[in-house]
This record gives structure tokens, sequence and C-alpha cells, in this order.
């Protein structure tokens, strides 16, 4: 499923949920998303395909480790709310499931979160796509980030559709990132495996200076988990990374400071970073 290969190729035909299970599955994924420390209590939404008209969401202004099956909204592919509870209405951020659904038959269930170590990975400008750990490309193949936009807004789909036509995992600069798969489970553990990906690499920056796997490795490593390689220019698909005048223009946007302060926006997050490692490290001697 996603980075390229599958672009364009309808999914098979899709069966209806049984409804109940589904917003028991919701609630079950989100409690587990918010307790592992993979978003925070108030953020991002998840969301499943009931069938080929209708979507269950997570609503808006809700603790994701306190929902009951009832709280969940049910709308249709254009946003409409079919079903909600008194009071309940769907995410303002809707639009990137929407943008998801509409980009590949087969995602049944999309996922948007705020990692916090690929969130701050990101943030420090260390490339996601450069893979560290072979259980990536076996997870989700490869993680793009796209391009800024504003959060809620429809730019956020428009961008995110491209994408997601791609990738199964899509970080989303300064707000986060969705992974999306045929079920919930899919789409949870490819948040897991992002995440944890993302630990590893922290920890390793903040040890020294990490060697990616080449290229040739990452590409002998998708024939064997059974994903042709990707090659971005052949597909059609957008790059793996926005470009660095797209990165420097999004920073100068968001109240960045510039190039000249890199240094020492670096130099703090590798402080930062060392200092979480021995705070875990501390935690787990006593």
């Amino acid at each position: 499923m996603g980075n390229a290969h599958r672009a364009g190729r309808p999914g098979p035909p899709r069966e209806r949920l049984d409804e109940g299970a589904a917003r028991a599955a919701i609630c079950e994924a989100a409690r587990e998303i918010w307790l592992r420390g993979l978003g925070g209590a108030g953020d991002g939404n998840l969301s499943v395909r009931l069938d080929a008209r209708r979507i269950l969401t997570t609503p808006s202004a809700c603790h994701k480790g306190h929902l009951d099956p009832e709280d969940l909204v049910i709308v249709d592919l254009q946003g409409r709310t079919v079903v909600a509870a008194r009071g309940r209405k769907p995410s303002s951020e809707l639009v990137l499931h929407l943008a998801a659904y509409a980009a590949r038959d087969e995602i049944g269930a999309v996922i948007h979160a705020h990692p916090p170590a690929a969130v701050a990975l990101e943030l420090a400008g260390v490339p996601l796509s450069q893979i560290y750990v072979s259980e990536v490309v076996f997870a989700f193949g490869l993680p793009a980030t796209a391009p800024y936009t504003t959060p809620t807004t429809d730019e956020v789909g428009r961008v995110l559709q491209e994408y997601l036509r791609c990738y199964d995992v899509v970080l989303m600069p300064r707000h986060g990132s969705v992974t999306v798969g045929a079920s919930l489970d899919e789409a949870v553990l490819r948040l897991d495996a992002l995440e944890h990906s993302a630990k590893i690499a922290w920890m390793a920056h903040a040890i020294g200076a990490p060697k990616p796997i080449a290229p040739t490795e990452i590409a002998h490593l998708h024939r064997v988990a059974g994903r042709p390689p990707v090659d971005v220019g052949a597909s059609g698909c957008p790059p793996l990374e926005p470009s660095r005048a797209r990165r420097d223009a999004a920073n100068a946007d968001a109240g960045a400071t510039g190039p000249s302060a890199a240094p020492a926006r670096a130099a703090a997050v590798e402080a930062a970073l060392v200092e979480a490692v021995l705070a875990a490290l501390r935690k787990g001697d006593s």
C-alpha cells in the first residue's frame, strides 16, 4: 500500500464495517495514542471509512483518552454531518481525512497525530526520509514531508491529497503526522513505527552523527518487503522532502529568524536531546 507503486490503482470493493465495532475500535485506538504519548489529549483526530459513502470520525474538542462510542460523528465524503450526538461536530481538520479517502480507494482508516519525536526532528530540520533502521521500510516504505500548510484550511486537503496518493505516512511541518492504512490497526502500527524510528534517530543524533541506510540498500529492502522501490521522478509523485526554498519560506512565515539562527537552534536541539536521553536512562535505573 502506498509509496508511489499503488498510485492511481483502484482498491477492492469496500465492505460495510460494523458501526458499533468501528466506534469501539476508534475509542480504543484514541486512548492508546494518548496513553502512549503519541499525541496530546486534545490533539489530532481519527477516522475509518464505514462504507463507500460514510466516514466515522472523532469529534471536535474532545479528550482522546476519554472518548465514548456515542461521541463519534458520521459524515459523508463531502464532509456533511450525517449522524452526531447533541453538541458534537466533526473536527475542524476533517479536510485532511477527506483528502486521504479521495486519494486512494483502498485507504480505510486515517490518523492525524502529533508524535513528539517525529515532529521535533522535522522542526530541527532532520529529514525524516533518511532511514536509519530497516524496519521502517517494512512498516510503511518511506515517510514524506509535505510543504507547510495552515492547519484547518482547505489548503491542507489540496496538498495532502497528492502526497497520500503515493505515501502511507506524511509529516506536516509544524503540525504533525498523517498515517493511513487499509484498517485502523494498520494506521496505528504505522504511527507507532514512525515515532519509534524517530526516537531512535533522535538518540543517535544526540550521541553522534549516524549514517542513514544507503539508497541501494533501501531499494533492496523495498524489494524484500514486496514493495517496488520508490522512483519519485518516474511516478509523478511529490518529493519526499520540501525544497530548501519552500522550507526556508515556511520557517520565515512561522517566525523563524532565518539561516543565521540555524547553528544556535541545532545546538539547543542537541542539548535537549541529550538531556532527554539521560532523563530516560535515569528513570530506567530508578
